[in-house]
C-alpha cells in the first residue's frame, strides 16, 4: 500500500535530488502493534490508517536524511599524507633577489578574425589636394588645382580595391536597399533547453519548467479571478477515488470548479468529468485530476492558500511542454516573453 502523508516524508529529503518528473519505487517495512493501525477504512484493504502518523512522520524523515548525510559521495577531506610527496611553500629569500611580475607585450589595435585589414580611409598625403589654393587668385585656378592624379594618393592596391565591383552579396543588398536579419533571437537544445542571448552573456532556459511557471501564474490568476472558461466533453468520463483522496476532492472542489473543471459527485467517492478547462484539449481529463488531487494529499493542504498553490501547481505540470517537443522560434520567443513577465522573476 502507499501511504500519501509517508511517501511525503520519504520523497522531502530527496528535494532536488531526484529529476523532475522522474518516480523512484521503495519499499518500508513497518513492525506495528495490531491495535495501533485500522485497515478497515478502504473496501479493498489497500490503506491503513495509523494511530501515530505525525511521530512516524517524523521519525521517518529523520531517518531519510540520516542516510543521505551518512553515505552521500561526496568526497571528505584526506588527511593520511603519508609516503606522499611534501612541496615546501615558497618563501622569497635575500638569496634569490627581486621579482617582478612578468609583463606581456600586445597590440590591442589586433584583430585575429581580420584577414585583410582595412586601409585608413583618408591618405597619408592628403595635404598634396590643397597645396596652392592659399595664393589662387580665381576660380579657375582653384579648378585647376583640384584635376589632380589620383596615382600619386594612393597605392596601386588600393586603386585595384577601389575599381573592382562589389561582390554579388553586397550587391544583392544594395539593390533590394535593405539586408534582412534573418538570424534567429533562440536556439533550442535536445528539445529540453531554450538558449537566448542577453545583456549579460548566454541564458538557458528548461522549456518545462519555464512553461509551468508561466502556467502556474495564469491558472492563480483564473482562481482569484474566478472566469476560467470550460470545455464541454462529448462523452463524460468517469473517476473513482479512495476514501482518503475522496476527503482531498472535497476541499479542492471549489477551486477546480473556478478553474474550469466540470465534476459531478455521484457519491461513494465516484465523480463524473463533464468539462476540463480550455487549453487542455488533448489531455486525459480523469489522468489530470487524478495528479491534482495526489498532490493535494502530498502536501497536506489546510488553507485556501496552500489549497490554490496545489491546485494551480498540478494542472499547470500536466499542462505544461513536455520534453522533447520541437519548438519554432516564434514559440520560444514568447515562451522567453512570458516567463520574464511571471511573478517570480
Amino acid at each position: 500500500m502507499k501511504h500519501p502523508y509517508f511517501n511525503k516524508a520519504v520523497m522531502t529529503p530527496f528535494d532536488r535530488l531526484i529529476p523532475m518528473g522522474e518516480q523512484v519505487p521503495y519499499f518500508i517495512y513497518f513492525d506495528v502493534p495490531a491495535e495501533d493501525i485500522d485497515v478497515n477504512i478502504h473496501p479493498t484493504k489497500t490503506e491503513i490508517k495509523f494511530e501515530n502518523e505525525q511521530t512516524i512522520w517524523q521519525i521517518l524523515m529523520a531517518a531519510v536524511k540520516e542516510s543521505l548525510g551518512k553515505f552521500n559521495d561526496v568526497p571528505s577531506i584526506d588527511f593520511d599524507t603519508e609516503g606522499k610527496p611534501d612541496i615546501p611553500v615558497f618563501q622569497q629569500t635575500s638569496d634569490f633577489g627581486d621579482f617582478s611580475a612578468p609583463k606581456i607585450d600586445f597590440n590591442p589595435q589586433y584583430n585575429p578574425f581580420n584577414s585583410n585589414p582595412r586601409q585608413p580611409s583618408v591618405p597619408e598625403n592628403w595635404e598634396q589636394l590643397y597645396e596652392g589654393a592659399e595664393n589662387a587668385s580665381s576660380p579657375d585656378e582653384v579648378q585647376q588645382l583640384g584635376q589632380f592624379d589620383e596615382s600619386t594618393l594612393f597605392s596601386a592596391d588600393e586603386m585595384g580595391e577601389m575599381e573592382q565591383a562589389p561582390s554579388e552579396p553586397v550587391q544583392s543588398a544594395l539593390n533590394s536597399g535593405i539586408a534582412e536579419d534573418k538570424s534567429p533571437a533562440h536556439y533550442q537544445y535536445k528539445g529540453k533547453y531554450i538558449m537566448t542571448a542577453v545583456k549579460s552573456g548566454l541564458m538557458i532556459i528548461d522549456q518545462h519548467r519555464a512553461h509551468i511557471r508561466v502556467l502556474y501564474d495564469e491558472y492563480r490568476r483564473r482562481l482569484a479571478d474566478k472566469s476560467a472558461a470550460t470545455q464541454k466533453l462529448m462523452f463524460p468520463e468517469m473517476l473513482q477515488l479512495s476514501p482518503s483522496d475522496a476527503v482531498v476532492m472535497q476541499k479542492i472542489l471549489p477551486e477546480l470548479t473556478a478553474l474550469g473543471f466540470d465534476l459531478s459527485d455521484l457519491g461513494g467517492g465516484s465523480y463524473a468529468v463533464g468539462g476540463i478547462p480550455t487549453g487542455l484539449e488533448g489531455l486525459n481529463a480523469v489522468t489530470v485530476v487524478n495528479d491534482i488531487v495526489s498532490l493535494a494529499a502530498e502536501n497536506t493542504v489546510s488553507v485556501d492558500e496552500d489549497i490554490n498553490h496545489s491546485v494551480a501547481l498540478g494542472l499547470a505540470r500536466d499542462a505544461a511542454i513536455p520534453y522533447g517537443q520541437v519548438l519554432s522560434n516564434k514559440e520560444m520567443e514568447n515562451l522567453v516573453n512570458e516567463l520574464f513577465a511571471s511573478s517570480n522573476v
